[in-house]
């Protein structure tokens, strides 16, 4: 052939390089085609959790047969994306609420759903690891041996005080849980009652109170419980209770139940206790919403019985309906309570109603035998008795409360009329056993009634502290509220003195006995370091207490770090009003708790019973200067409401302290206040808890030492804190009578 006519036969197209196969994503993390382009770290899904499913899908198809029951035919999600994606939507676009996002979502849920009926157990991996975790908290529990020796020390010196817990109806469960195999509790808390998962948490802390609260002379075998070298029993009880908050936790609120309700206001006393207030604070508001979640704030449970139920288990039902009413009542009680006192708002509002009030009945032998019905006359008083008469006489705190929001200015004297006389009235209600004066003590020597004694002065003190808390806010601008106040501020220290005397180094570590106290002495030491020539008839036993006051947080300190605290701000107020009534050294002669063992005459003469009722709110104008001027006691005059006249009417006396200050000062306008809120929020606290310069006269503000150094009130007894300068304490700071 020629050459020529071969080559024009040849085609001219140049040949084509062979062709590559696709490289088909095999979706692992990272996928093979990073891997081969050695870009390991920048393989990203666009939609990580769509690539899981996708995965899951293509495991389980292997093992599912076609056609089966729970097959399942869906489109491809990437094509159906880019499908509407074609119709010009951004598929970048983070926004959820556009089309392509709604779309997206309806998508996933479709997978979601048709992954539910499909592979029921792709959950158990979330289900183990919930069952070892539950596992592992249940394992620091103490063995049954253990248990069974702290578990009185709870029920004796802590359940009494508020009665959270049915003993009857706690050792049942606790029964039910040692009942327990290993074979159920290894599959998990899915397995059990809804009371018995929570039950470990409420044990827990049932066993930190306990150990909080035991003796110097503790058994012994105790001490094998500490797994660690200079271990002490408060380190053992902060383990406990937190363990007890890890199973809250992990178990969720979508279950709550009243047992941990329970437990979650054992924490609340627990954290008290210690001293970490605000953090009580927000664990009493959590077990708030715990208890509404069950529904405790409403009566539910009368509407909710089932008709075919066995007789037995109607009366039992009648009996948790009892207790789901106690354990909200004492939540209400603390709320309002630790309101008034931290000054911060309640987490229950009152405008929601409440359900009834459990009944007074006495434990029964069986709960599935007898049903609840209120004790006679004749039948012993219980814990739950002191607390519904508690609630009584707490009661007004709520209007309190209210009135404080009402009226900011401290206008508003007519309410206070009101209230006043309404308390007093609750007060002379009291059953004879909870009198401080002439009380029935038929019951004091049953073996159950051994913590009557203590009940009375805790009557006597809350019936105080809430007059204490009504005339509060006007102590600043009112002579008669300053009167009222300090009357009740001295009652709670009675109260308090009577209680402490009552218990031992066990009960150190109790909140109520700094608390209340330390409220009623700033509040008088405040009334006579800006007033000092009114209410001078109550002076000498103010100062008794005083020194009392000082002695107890003084013996609590190494215990209570609240008391160690409160007590150097004491120390402090105690020389500016030694400062301000000019006390020199050796001009008053104070007992110390050393010297006497109990009150004076003149004192237990003056306690406020329910039989007596507190002083006159105000004082006759034209005797108020000569009981200011002279040292005599002035008679005893009959109690007469006060009217708006003379609760308005300026007092004629002697120039008080508050001259110093210019006209103009608007003294109502100063903060109300309340010294536990300021101990805790605005960390209160001088220099003195461990100084010994708590004589008088070592205090001269802005003047030489008595060693010849710098004034000292710059440094151990200046109040430190983050309060403002118009604050009671910045007052106190450039105070100088």
């Amino acid at each position: 052939m020629d050459p020529n006519l071969e080559q024009a036969s040849r085609s001219t197209t140049p040949p084509k390089p062979p062709r590559k196969r696709k490289r088909i994503c095999d979706r692992e993390s990272p996928c093979s085609n990073c891997i081969a382009r050695n870009k390991d770290n920048l393989c990203h899904y666009e939609n990580e959790s769509a690539r899981k499913q996708q995965l899951l899908e293509d495991s389980a198809s292997t093992a599912a047969v076609n056609g089966g029951a729970f097959s399942v035919i869906k489109p491809n999600a990437a094509d159906s994306v880019a499908q509407v994606t074609g119709f010009g939507y951004n598929k970048s676009n983070g926004n959820n609420n556009t089309t392509l996002g709604i779309f997206k979502k309806l998508q996933d849920h479709d997978a979601q759903t048709a992954e539910q009926f499909s592979r029921p157990e792709t959950s158990m991996p979330d289900q183990s690891g919930l069952r070892e975790k539950y596992k592992s908290l249940i394992r620091q529990l103490p063995s049954k041996e253990y248990i069974e020796k702290l578990l009185p020390t709870y029920f004796r010196e802590v359940n009494y005080s508020y009665s959270p817990l049915d003993e009857g109806y706690f050792r049942d469960l606790l029964a039910d849980w040692h009942g327990l195999s290993f074979a159920t509790l290894n599959r998990g808390p899915q397995e059990l009652s809804g009371d018995m998962q929570f039950f470990p948490a409420l044990l827990f802390q049932c066993l930190a109170l306990a150990l909080q609260f035991q003796t110097l002379e503790y058994d012994p075998t105790l001490d094998s419980l500490k797994y660690a070298a200079g271990m002490s029993f408060d380190d053992l009880a902060s383990d406990y209770s937190e363990s007890s908050v890890a199973i809250l936790a992990l178990l969720g609120k979508r279950h709550t139940t009243l047992v941990a309700v329970q437990a979650g206001f054992l924490r609340t006393s627990y954290l008290k206790n210690v001293g970490m207030v605000t953090e009580s604070w927000h664990s009493l508001s959590q077990t708030i919403r715990d208890a509404q979640e069950i529904g405790l704030h409403k009566d539910s449970l009368l509407h909710s019985r089932n008709p075919e139920a066995k007789p037995a288990d109607v009366l039992e039902n009648l009996w948790i309906e009892q207790f789901r009413r106690r354990m909200w009542l004492i939540i209400s009680l603390w709320d309002i309570h630790m309101a008034i006192i931290l000054g911060r708002p309640t987490t229950i509002d009152p405008r929601d109603g409440k359900p009834p009030l459990p009944i007074d009945a006495p434990s029964p032998r069986n709960r599935r035998e007898e049903a609840p019905s209120p004790r006679t006359d004749d039948d012993v008083p219980t814990p739950l008795t002191m607390l519904l008469w508690n609630t009584e006489v707490t009661a007004p705190l709520w209007d309190i409360f209210i009135l404080e929001k009402e009226d900011p200015h401290q206008n508003n004297f007519a309410k206070v009329e009101k209230m006043h006389k309404l308390i007093n009235q609750i007060s002379r209600h009291y059953p004879a056993f909870f009198r401080t004066e002439n009380s029935d003590l038929t019951f004091d020597a049953l073996p159950e009634c051994y913590w009557l004694p203590r009940a009375r002065p805790v009557f006597q003190n809350n019936a105080a502290f809430t007059i204490m808390a009504l005339h509060r806010p006007y102590i600043f601008t009112n002579s008669a509220s300053r009167t009222a106040a300090l009357k009740a501020g001295l009652d709670v220290l009675r109260a308090q003195r009577t209680l402490f005397n009552l218990l031992n180094s066990t009960h150190y570590k109790w909140f109520v006995l700094v608390l209340n106290t330390f409220d009623a002495i700033i509040l008088i030491a405040a009334i006579y370091i800006l007033h000092p020539c009114e209410n001078r008839s109550d002076l000498d036993e103010a100062l008794q207490h005083f020194e009392w006051a000082k002695e107890r947080f003084q013996m609590m300190s190494s215990r209570n770090s609240m008391a160690r605290t409160a007590l150097g701000v004491v120390k402090a107020i105690n020389l500016r009003l030694n400062k301000a009534l000019n006390i020199g050294q050796g001009a008053v002669t104070i007992k110390t708790a050393s010297s006497t063992a109990s009150p004076t005459p003149e004192m237990v003469s003056s306690i406020t019973t329910p039989n007596q009722t507190y002083p006159p709110l105000s004082t006759h104008p034209s005797t108020s200067s000569v009981s200011s001027n002279t040292n005599s006691t002035p008679a005893q005059t009959p109690y007469t409401l006060p009217t708006i006249s003379n609760l308005t009417s300026p007092p004629t006396s002697i120039p008080a302290s508050w001259e110093q200050y210019p006209t103009s000062f608007d003294f109502s306008s100063m903060p109300v206040l309340q010294p536990m809120h300021d101990l805790v929020y605005k960390d209160l606290g001088s220099g003195m808890e461990t100084s010994s310069y708590d004589v008088v006269g070592t205090w001269d503000a802005g003047s030489i030492g008595p060693a010849g150094g710098e004034g000292m009130a710059a440094h151990p007894w200046m109040f430190e804190g983050d309060f403002g300068s118009d604050s009671f304490w910045g007052i106190m700071n450039s105070y100088n009578p």
